[in-house]
């Protein structure tokens, strides 16, 4: 389970049966779940870089006739 940092203090349940009051400034192993179900900004992943994006564009040049 990933760890996460807690910013509001919320009621969750890491299993869907079971709730637990997640208190803010708290840092805490939170499961996939709870982590999909948690309220917007409740919580944010502590230790994971940002992924990184890798541009794939291709430019080609082509020649449109009028």
């Amino acid at each position: 389970m990933p760890q996460c940092e807690i910013l509001e203090t919320f009621k969750g349940s890491q299993d869907g049966r079971f709730t637990t009051t997640f208190h803010a400034g708290t840092t805490v192993e939170v499961s996939e779940y709870l982590i999909a179900c948690a309220p917007k900004g409740a919580l944010r992943r502590v230790g994971e870089a940002a992924p990184v994006v890798e541009n794939k564009a291709t430019i080609t040049a082509t020649s449109r006739k009028k």
